[in-house]
């Protein structure tokens, strides 16, 4: 069956401001799910691509889309950690 239009929108927190970073997953006729992860105070170029692949990895798993964007966000989070540790 093919599916046209808007499935799933993500907005990315990364570049807000305040103590945490949270996306939004917005789905047609679904409440919008929060991701909160603590803010870093490392940066990294590049982490927009980085979760969209790790999303993509996380559903060619079979994973739910929620499910997927959870581990993905986890996934890049503890990279900055990782990058940010490296850094000191």
């Amino acid at each position: 069956m093919l599916v046209a239009g808007l499935q799933a929108l993500l907005i990315k927190g990364g570049h807000a401001s305040g103590p945490r970073s949270t996306d939004i997953l917005l789905r047609p006729d679904h409440e919008p799910i929060r991701f909160d992860t603590p803010r870093l105070a490392a940066s990294m170029c590049g982490t927009g691509c980085i979760l969209a692949s790790a999303i993509a990895a996380q559903l060619a798993k079979a994973r739910s889309l929620e499910d997927g964007v959870r581990k993905g966000k986890l996934f890049v989070f503890e990279k900055l950690q990782k990058n940010a540790a490296e850094r000191q």
